[in-house]
């Protein structure tokens, strides 16, 4: 490795041998802002490696820069050996997970004097079999589910290399314990201990809240203690309770399915050997047994009791109130909240993830290639002839007509595209006709980043703005992004959408039913709304959600619709 490199997250996410480092004529590397280095177009194409030189880069730890995708790797000498072991994907892992990471795998490496890949033989050795850990069960399910014909999605893999750190954590100590010398008390322990962690690492509980938990060595606090505290509300009450759940439910869910998959390969490899399996049952399972996992029925008591779920609404107004209050804000801060005051009211009237919409690029600033990976925006004025003949453009990849949207790969693995509604249109011309030049490093996104030193280049926290809009608003509890998202199926009900076309709007699966045979599947898949009707539909719905914030409507409806009379402010007593 002749190099010792700081990348950024995003060189990092993009890195391929098409790129090496910018060299000085007296052969330094070439740095820009921060310290990270400048790369440029490496015309041979040839593979890399270098050492990280970040900030808690473990000894040895680097990359290897390929050409379809780049690896974290980290080398030491062990037993006598030099071993170079492959941690995971630059494009999968974050840089703090991958140092932690190559830590989990040194650290086996050192207890068993033995390479970490001798775990990934197709047949696992009594010996091995015997010695492997928790989290080295959790690596190989991990392994396989990258490797296999449909890869598992990154959200996925991220969220196993989150339970490997987890699980890692001093305070709840069973990653590195051996499954054979695993028992129940052991994992109900471990998950309490999960749950108690991930709530003090949480950003949504009060401090003394945290302190206190912390003090008494507990998630389930009382009444009477979270009376002491100043919490009152049963909804509160709830919340704080329920605190670390979702991480150690998480957790231990994956745990538990890396369990099952390495016991069902040591099985197959007993039987290949005509040996008995050293490998057998699954301590986790307890977890179910004592109710601490959450069903759906467990789920949806919990959303009704903490009130989880606030989309926007008439009767209160918060639709109206929210809509003018954001529009209000895009000036604030001398301009700089414009990028995130569009991303929520686009976010609200697509109905979409908050990520989605925030990977939202220009289709005329990604390559050919590209359009089938990225998510992004067509509108009329891409196609400069039917822009001038006045008649709607085509989309060259959908063939469908009219402005729409792409999203790549969402949550359901699914692509989704969806035409663009009339509010839709106006809120997404108004940023192509202040974006950014082509040469800005944010150039491709719809929603760009405030700084042009932005790991991503696009518009991804609005914590500050859905905060003041929660205070306008004066809720106990948020909205948060998805509340916008479920704004629109509520008001699409309004309207007389049926399901079929709300299902489709929001890329939903159709439910699975246990007696659901081949020709039920294709019946639904032959319900599937044509274009026009989905056009149809959001112009319906947009029409009524906007209509509730009269000054936001008559400034971006369509001239087809009616103007409404504004709100008249009450008079001053003064007046």
């Amino acid at each position: 490795m002749a190099f010792r490199l700081k990348l950024n997250p995003e060189q990092l996410r993009q890195l391929r041998s098409t790129q090496r480092p910018k060299l000085d004529k007296a052969g330094a590397i070439v740095t820009g802002a921060k310290g990270f280095a400048v790369l440029e177009p490496n015309p041979d194409g040839k593979q890399w490696r270098f050492l990280d030189a970040s900030p808690g880069a473990p000894t040895g730890f680097g990359v290897f820069v390929g050409k379809l995708k780049s690896t974290y790797e980290v080398q030491r000498k062990i037993g006598g050996k030099v071993m170079r072991i492959s941690i995971g994907d630059t494009s999968e892992l974050s840089l703090k997970d991958a140092h932690d990471l190559a830590g989990v795998k040194v650290a086996g490496a050192k207890k068993e004097g033995k390479h970490p890949k001798v775990l990934a033989e197709k047949d696992l050795s009594i010996q091995a079999t015997k010695a492997l850990t928790v989290n080295q069960a959790i690596q190989l399910y991990h392994d396989m589910l990258a490797r296999r014909t449909r890869p598992a999605t990154e959200g996925t893999l991220k969220t196993l290399t989150n339970s490997i750190a987890r699980l890692a954590r001093p305070e709840v100590g069973i990653g590195n314990t051996p499954i054979m010398d695993l028992d129940e008390e052991q994992v109900t322990n471990a998950f309490e201990a999960t749950r108690l962690s991930a709530a003090l690492h949480s950003n949504r509980l009060p401090q003394h809240v945290k302190d206190f938990m912390e003090l008494k060595g507990r998630v389930d606090l009382t009444d009477v203690e979270l009376a002491k505290l100043g919490v009152t509300s049963e909804a509160m009450r709830t919340r704080i309770r329920a605190a670390g759940v979702s991480a150690a439910e998480q957790t231990f869910a994956t745990a538990f399915r890396a369990v099952n998959y390495v016991v069902d390969k040591e099985a197959r490899a007993a039987k290949k050997a005509q040996r008995k399996a050293v490998l057998f049952g699954n301590d986790f399972g307890v977890l179910w047994e004592e109710g601490k996992m959450r069903d759906a029925a467990g789920l949806h008591d919990y959303y009704e009791k903490a009130r989880v779920r606030n989309p926007l609404g008439s009767e209160d107004n918060t639709l109206g109130n929210a809509i003018e209050y954001l529009w209000s804000r895009r000036q604030a801060q001398r301009g700089q909240n414009e990028s995130g005051v569009y991303y929520l009211l686009t976010t609200l009237f697509l109905g979409a993830r908050r990520n989605e919409t925030a990977k939202l690029a220009w289709f005329d600033r990604l390559s050919e290639a590209e359009r089938s990976t990225k998510s992004w925006v067509w509108l009329d004025e891409m196609d400069p002839k039917a822009w001038r003949a006045g008649v709607p453009s085509v989309n060259p990849v959908t063939k469908k007509k009219g402005p729409q949207v792409f999203f790549a790969r969402t949550k359901n693995r699914r692509d989704h595209s969806m035409p663009l509604g009339p509010i839709s249109v106006q809120l997404i011309k108004r940023r192509f006709d202040t974006r950014l030049p082509e040469d800005d490093p944010r150039a491709r996104w719809v929603y760009p980043a405030r700084s042009k030193r932005a790991a991503e280049g696009h518009y991804k926290d609005s914590k500050a703005i859905m905060k003041g809009l929660g205070e306008k608003l004066s809720v106990e509890f948020g909205p948060t992004p998805h509340d916008l998202r479920r704004t629109l199926g509520r008001y699409a009900t309004r309207v007389g959408i049926s399901d079929r076309i709300i299902s489709r709007l929001f890329n939903h699966l159709p439910p699975k039913k246990e007696d659901e045979d081949e020709g039920a599947k294709s019946s639904v898949r032959y319900q599937e709304p044509e274009w026009f009707e989905l056009q149809d539909a959001l112009q319906k719905v947009e029409h009524l959600m906007a209509s509730s914030a009269p000054t936001f409507y008559n400034m971006l409806k369509p001239a087809d619709w009616p103007l409404l009379p504004t709100r008249q402010e009450p008079a001053s007593s003064e007046e």
